[in-house]
């Protein structure tokens, strides 16, 4: 029976060593594989995360960008509107600056030629608003009082307003509809 039992123990051994062998390395391949699997899926997360970094990146150099781009266009249009009102003050009043640069004799020439009782240049100020308010009356606009006083179209306007209400002309008689200075 010794020698029975030596076989069968050697027979159990030379079965169950393969055995066992095969169970520890079944283990160690699936310990092996969970680590690689683990180290795909941190340099999958590393390699995730920098990408989202950078196109975060990207947006915030394009939302700059943009806002740069903005800022300029606004800047843009800002001089383009000055540019425009520019133009069309001078296109509504480039008549009464003309004479500042160069006088333009003919067309004071046109206008209706005042009485021989007109005043010519004045000294004070009261008299300046008596010939404003005397030549109005006479039909002349304030775009021509304004050149034969060399005072501003504006300046002649108002007087004209101020002597209109201050005479009660309104209420005497139906204003002449006058064209707006603007």
């Amino acid at each position: 029976m010794g020698f029975e039992l030596i076989v069968a123990l050697l027979s159990i051994t030379l079965i169950g060593i393969p055995v066992l062998a095969w169970a520890t390395l079944k283990r160690i391949s699936a310990a092996d594989r969970m680590r690689k699997n683990n180290e795909e899926l941190h340099s999958l997360e590393n390699s995730l995360s920098l990408m989202i970094k950078e196109l975060q990146d990207s947006v915030k150099k394009a939302l700059e960008d943009m806002e740069e781009s903005a800022d300029r266009l606004n800047q843009m249009i800002d001089k383009a509107d000055d540019r425009i009102r520019e133009l069309q003050y001078y296109y509504e009043y480039g008549d009464e600056l003309r004479p500042i640069v160069q006088p333009r004799q003919p067309e004071i020439a046109q206008a209706p030629t005042p009485q021989a009782t007109a005043v010519h240049a004045p000294q004070g100020q009261a008299i300046k608003h008596k010939e404003v308010h005397e030549l109005s009356r006479r039909g002349w606009s304030a775009a021509q009082i304004a050149k034969h006083t060399g005072m501003s179209a504006d300046e002649v306007q108002l007087i004209i307003n101020l002597m209109e209400i201050s005479t009660m002309d309104i209420l005497s008689q139906p204003r002449q509809p006058r064209q707006p200075m603007v």
